[in-house]
């Protein structure tokens, strides 16, 4: 379907209309406004002495992370023992206000994370892919419950000597994407639990295989020390856009050095599946991270 824009009769241009952009921003104004009248209820059952209180740049965040995620919001250099291969992640996630109700808290914030793939070559490091994110989440807290939604974009692109070094042509691979995310609390693994998709309004190269299908667990958090403790995670994901295959990461590690603002954590992950990377989104491999991640 295409749509003439106003100047088309004098100069002929045409261009295709993106209804599933429209559509998808329309549906999440309409999620913003019921979540508003979600809190605004939960305003209403408020006590009158506990008037909901409006904070900027809070120390927590609401929503939990995605622990194993590869493409998770993070500060993290991981070594590929498989190859002369490293990842390097530089970014994070910034809650930026919260809205505090006696029983719920609302948050919104900015996250933002550049992906490298790095190979060893003599005398220096080479980069050789560099994938750019952006989300702007927005989470809701109702005790054990976390939900998220938002909107993002990932950016995919070859650096450096990368199309000398394989032979291979770059691909323009661009997904922009509203998300939808639960997590719950649970106690009795001392962790948590989630589940979530992200919908594609607008794709390259692939167009209308929109769907991300996300889930996953951090637990265990065992104290060995009282500045250690033990904990596992698992990340699956499933990809319309590679014909509903997977990306699988299980991962165990420690956390060192605990504060109520950062910690370090040191884990070891096995990723099987396709490639999180736009420019390899075709490549099924399976790689063993020794990883080092300063979460904050």
């Amino acid at each position: 379907m295409r749509l003439r824009w106003p100047f088309a009769a004098a100069t002929g241009f045409k261009t295709k209309l993106l209804l599933p952009s429209f559509n998808m921003i329309r549906y999440f104004k309409i999620f913003l406004v019921l979540s508003l009248v979600a809190v605004s209820s939960a305003l209403c059952n408020d006590n009158i002495d506990s008037l909901p209180h409006l904070s900027f740049f809070p120390a927590k965040k609401i929503f939990p992370l995605f622990t194993a995620d590869g493409l998770a919001h993070q500060l993290s250099l991981s070594r590929v023992t498989e190859n002369r291969e490293w990842i390097g992640a530089v970014g994070g996630s910034v809650p930026m206000l919260q809205l505090n109700l006696s029983n719920a808290a609302m948050q919104a914030g900015v996250a933002v994370t550049i992906f490298n793939r790095l190979i060893k070559t003599p005398g220096h490091l080479t980069v050789y892919t560099i994938d750019y994110k952006v989300d702007f989440p927005i989470d809701f807290r109702f005790g054990e419950w976390a939900f998220r939604t938002g909107l993002g974009h990932i950016s995919c692109h070859f650096a450096d000597d990368a199309l000398e070094m394989f032979d291979k042509h770059s691909i323009q691979h661009v997904n922009d994407y509203f998300t939808i995310a639960a997590a719950r609390d649970i106690e009795a693994i001392g962790g948590y639990v989630y589940a979530g998709f992200n919908y594609s309004y607008g794709t390259q190269p692939i167009q209308y295989r929109p769907w991300l299908l996300q889930c996953g667990t951090t637990f265990g958090n065992i104290p060995v020390h009282e500045e250690v403790t033990l904990y596992g995670a698992i990340d699956i994901k499933v990809k319309q856009e590679v014909g509903w295959g997977s990306i699988q990461s299980y991962q165990l590690g420690c956390r060192v050095l605990p504060r109520s603002h950062a910690s370090l954590r040191l884990a070891y992950t096995f990723r099987t599946g396709f490639d999180d990377r736009g420019q390899f989104y075709l490549t099924k491999s399976s790689i063993n991270l020794i990883s080092a991640f300063l979460d904050f």
